[in-house]
C-alpha cells in the first residue's frame, strides 16, 4: 500500500491524501472506497486481526485497484484554513458537495492512470450518501455499494443535531468544525458494541486505529493544548440533519448502475428501516444483503471478510460494469 497526494482543484494549495493498493497483474476494474463522517481512510487499511487482510489488500488481491482517500479536513488531508480559526466562526465545513469535489480530482487521477478500467464506488456510512449524489450526477461509476448506509430516516439518536425550536435548521451550538478526543470518536464503536460480544473486536486493531487518527493532528493539539483531540469538519452534520428530516442528500430513484445495499445486522447508525425505505426507493437492479453479528464498524471486526466477500461477489456478478 502506498499514499499519494495530489492537489484539490476546489481549493489551492490544498492536498489530498489517497491510499493506494495495486494488484501484482493489470487491474480488470477500479474500486474507489469512501470514508464516513469521523474515521478516515485508515479504516480501510487496518485488518480485523494480525492474520487478516485489509479491506484494501483483500480487493488488491481478487485483481482490482483499489483507491481510496481522505476528504480535506479529514486523516492526511490538508484542512481548510477555516480550521484555525479558534471560535471555530462560520457555516459547517465540508457537505457532500466538498466531499464530491475531492472525489472528481481522485477519479481524474484514476482514469488517467487506467484509462477504459471501469471503476466501483463504495461508500461507507457518510461516505454512502456522498456516493449516491455521485451515482446521480455524473455517468462514470459502474456499479455502487452502500455499505452501513444512511438515506432517510429520523434515527432518534441524531436529535441532538436539530435546533430545539426548529428541526429543520441546525443546532446553533454546532459550528464549523468541532473538537473530538480519543474518548468521544472511540465511543462510536463502543456504542456498537455494547450488549455484544466483546470478541468482535481485536484490541490491536482498536489501538492501531486510535493511534493513527490522534496522530492525524498532533502538531495542532500539542500548540493548542488539546492532547489527544483532532479537529473534524461538522459539514457532515448538516448532511445528516437532512437525513434525520427526511430530506435526502440523492435521489435514490435516479440512480442507474447496479447498486448492492450492504450493512451490519446490529448497525444502529444506518437502521434496518432507513435500509428499507432505501431498498423501496431504488429502481435500478440492486441487492441487499445483511452480515449477521456486525456493527456499522463490521469491516473492522469479526465478520470483516463477510463484507469483503459480498462486495467481490457483487462487482463479479453478472451485472453489467
Amino acid at each position: 500500500m502506498s499514499i499519494i497526494y495530489i492537489p484539490s482543484t476546489a481549493c489551492a494549495p490544498d492536498k489530498i491524501a489517497v491510499r493506494v493498493k495495486l494488484p501484482e497483474k493489470q487491474a480488470k476494474t477500479i474500486v474507489l472506497i469512501l470514508h464516513g463522517a469521523t474515521l478516515p481512510s485508515i479504516i480501510f487499511d487496518l485488518p480485523c486481526a494480525h492474520d487478516k487482510p485489509t479491506m484494501l489488500s483483500y480487493m488488491a488481491a481478487k485483481g482490482y485497484a483499489t483507491y481510496s482517500l481522505d476528504f480535506r479536513g479529514y486523516g492526511l488531508s490538508s484542512k481548510p484554513t477555516e480550521m484555525d480559526d479558534p471560535s471555530m466562526a462560520g457555516l459547517p465545513l465540508i457537505t457532500h458537495t466538498d466531499a464530491a469535489a475531492d472525489v472528481d480530482d481522485v477519479v481524474q487521477m484514476i482514469q488517467e492512470r487506467h484509462p477504459g478500467v471501469p471503476i466501483v464506488l463504495v461508500g461507507f456510512s457518510w461516505g454512502s450518501s456522498i456516493s449516491g449524489y455521485i451515482a446521480t450526477h455524473s455517468n462514470w461509476v459502474s456499479k455502487l455499494v452502500l455499505l452501513g448506509p444512511v438515506y432517510s430516516y429520523k434515527n432518534p439518536a441524531w436529535q441532538e443535531l436539530a435546533d430545539s425550536s426548529d428541526s429543520t435548521k441546525l443546532n446553533p451550538g454546532i459550528k464549523s468544525y468541532r473538537i473530538a478526543s480519543r474518548e468521544r470518536w472511540c465511543g462510536l464503536w463502543d456504542r456498537e458494541l455494547r450488549g455484544r460480544d466483546a470478541s468482535w473486536r481485536d484490541p490491536s486493531t482498536f489501538k492501531a486505529l486510535l493511534d493513527h487518527i490522534e496522530s492525524t493532528d498532533v502538531d495542532w493539539a500539542e500548540k493548542t493544548k488539546n492532547k489527544g483531540c483532532i479537529r473534524i469538519p461538522t459539514g457532515v452534520l448538516a448532511d445528516a440533519l437532512r437525513t434525520y428530516n427526511q430530506n435526502p442528500i440523492y435521489d435514490a430513484s435516479k440512480i442507474q448502475c447496479p447498486t448492492l445495499v450492504l450493512r451490519g445486522e446490529y448497525d444502529t447508525a444506518s437502521l434496518c428501516a432507513d435500509a428499507d425505505g432505501l431498498m423501496a426507493t431504488l429502481t435500478c437492479q440492486k441487492q441487499r444483503l445483511d452480515i449477521a453479528d456486525a456493527t456499522h464498524y463490521g469491516i473492522l471486526e469479526q465478520s470483516a471478510e463477510q463484507f469483503f466477500e459480498a462486495i467481490t461477489d457483487f462487482i463479479e456478478d453478472d451485472y453489467p460494469l
